[in-house]
């Protein structure tokens, strides 16, 4: 096989043994559902706890970069601290390990299609059985096959790179024999992991260059430094765009990794290197391939393995400095504050359907509060006309604009969701965020309106009886308490809202008519005029409004009615 076809064919194995990882890393997302969101809320501030779950799901997920990047969007939203994030970082570095083993204890040391191939064929034929459950487990199985195939691909053709001379004279130039190499070789590996985009995929490219004897253990140990570093650019990527405490927790992650290989190449040949072989049996120095292919492997799994758990170790007592330099790293800018700007959504859509699921969870609660805060303002306004109408104005017509913002991004983000692959629960909770966002816009300018209308009244001199004052009152209360239900209850499903939300909506529809009677009264009492209670009676029909889109968005997060 000549250069080119070595190349393509190395390529085309990587592409599968990625694209195993992606179904693998998806399926497994998909079957734990919402576990993994509720087992990240419920981190404390114990670092030790933070590690062990951070250890956990990405053993469960296979990807630390998925786990990371949850971690962005949840620091984003301001459900996890920095400090917490850290913890937890510590442990997605060593439960990324895992991969690692996989491929050192099965993929080199028994025959692969022998076990990639039915994995293949029985997890395709799984995907179509009924039980929604199953068929993600078929698919992890596929996934599971798909990886191990590829990597099968690669491992033969680098085989035929051993027949090159030219290549195996390029890589004798690219061998870690001392501080200087070691570091050319880590950057190696960083571009690479970077450009990839896994850590997995490269370190299972880099053991599959060692077991066909193309590089030396101590090489192969350097680049799986440099990948460590390379596998921190996927958060990095996920911040851009989000809060700068999601930046920090990302900068958290580079330097844990940074730092930590800095320091472990300062006793790379001379301390690290013999105690992983101290710590494994077998030669992987021996000159004989077959003898040293048997063992590398193990030794490069332990090798990244003791990296991060020596690493976790060291840096545990210091997640207060590493918080410090991250913040430095990603310092909160003087006077920032961009209403405009995406708070918990990344301008990079992962493809992780329980992550963007929450952080579009969290926008909506966001724009939920901001139409909280527009009626609130509105109604000091009305309240206060001279002293408000001036700056307050200005600030309730901007967040108006906001809502109209946030509306049409929030939007495109779900319905991009929706074009991934997602269960039906999934499914059905985009479509039902697509319907609450599209009512808080409309409630935003009923609230734009009732401003308007305040302004009118205040412009054209009209006074307000104090029974219609009290009127007016008395339903915006039941309106606000309204929002402030939705806002304590639109990031979860609970059917309960529904009990509260039908007698509020009742409550706010009985207080229209009985107080367009009352104004009748008035108007035949001499006590109102008419010019007051047209706008009195489109004040009424406005917070009537608010209370009907409150009651669609009630029953929309409630899973009560389907969309």
């Amino acid at each position: 096989m000549d250069g080119f076809s070595i190349g393509v064919t190395i390529f085309g194995g990587l592409g599968l043994f990625l694209f195993g990882m992606k179904i693998m890393s998806e399926s497994l997302q998909l079957a734990a559902g919402e576990r993994l969101k509720g087992i990240l809320w419920k981190v404390s501030n114990n670092r030790i706890k933070g590690v062990f779950t951070g250890l956990f799901i990405t053993s469960i997920i296979q990807s630390s970069s998925a786990t990371t990047v949850m971690l962005v969007s949840f620091v984003s939203a301001g459900l996890l601290t920095l400090h917490q994030s850290i913890g937890i970082i510590y442990g997605a570095n060593i439960g990324t390990t895992i991969t690692g083993w996989l491929v050192a204890l099965i993929g080199f040391k028994v025959k692969i299609t022998a076990v990639a191939l039915p994995c293949i064929g029985i997890g395709f034929f799984i995907r179509f059985i009924s039980n929604e459950k199953v068929r993600y487990y078929g698919e992890v199985l596929l996934g599971f096959g798909v990886l191990f195939f590829g990597l099968d691909i690669m491992s033969n053709a680098v085989k035929d790179l051993r027949n090159s001379e030219a290549i195996l004279s390029v890589m004798s130039h690219y061998s870690a024999v001392d501080i200087p190499s070691t570091l050319i070789v880590v950057a190696i590996g960083t571009i690479i992991t970077m450009i990839v985009q896994s850590s997995s995929a490269t370190v299972a490219m880099t053991m599959t260059l060692a077991v066909n004897g193309l590089i030396d253990f101590p090489t192969a140990c350097a680049l799986i430094l440099g990948e460590n570093i390379g596998t921190t650019i996927t958060a990095n990527i996920a911040a851009i765009g989000a809060s700068t405490e999601a930046k920090q927790a990302a900068r958290a992650h580079f330097l844990f990794n940074f730092i930590g290989v800095i320091w472990i190449m300062l006793i790379f040949h001379r301390f690290f290197i013999p105690f992983v072989d101290w710590l494994v049996p077998g030669n992987p120095y021996s000159d004989i391939l077959a003898v040293k292919s048997k063992v590398i492997a193990d030794h490069m799994a332990a090798f990244h393995t003791c990296f991060n758990v020596i690493n976790t170790i060291v840096f545990l007592p210091f997640v207060n400095i590493l918080a410090k330099l991250s913040i430095k790293l990603a310092p909160q800018p003087e006077g920032e504050k961009d209403e405009f700007h995406l708070k918990y959504i990344s301008t990079a859509l992962v493809s992780t359907p329980t992550i963007n699921i929450n952080q579009a969870r969290l926008e909506t609660k966001r724009m939920c509060g901001i139409v909280l805060e527009m009626f609130d303002l509105v109604m000091d306004v009305f309240h206060h006309p001279k002293e408000k109408l001036g700056t307050q104005v200005e600030q309730i017509i901007k967040l108006e604009n906001l809502t109209d913002h946030l509306e049409k991004e929030i939007s495109g983000f779900l319905v991009s969701i929706l074009q991934n692959n997602i269960s039906y629960e999934q499914s059905e909770e985009v479509s039902s965020l697509l319907h609450t966002v599209n009512e808080l816009e409309r409630m935003g300018d009923n609230c734009e309106s009732l401003l308007k209308l305040i302004r009118r009244k205040y412009e054209q001199g009209i006074e307000f009886s104090d029974e219609a004052v009290k009127g007016i009152d008395e339903i915006a209360s039941k309106v606000r308490e309204f929002l402030v239900l939705l806002n304590d209850n639109i990031t979860i499903r609970n059917k309960d809202i529904m009990t509260d939300s039908k007698f509020l909506e009742d409550r706010i529809d009985e207080l229209r008519s009985e107080l367009r009677k009352g104004h009748v009264n008035r108007l035949n009492e001499g006590v109102c005029d008419v010019n007051a209670g047209l706008i009195f009676i489109d004040m009424l029909s406005k917070f009537e409004k608010i209370g009907d889109h409150a009651y669609n968005v009630a029953e929309s997060i409630s899973g009560v009615r389907v969309f």
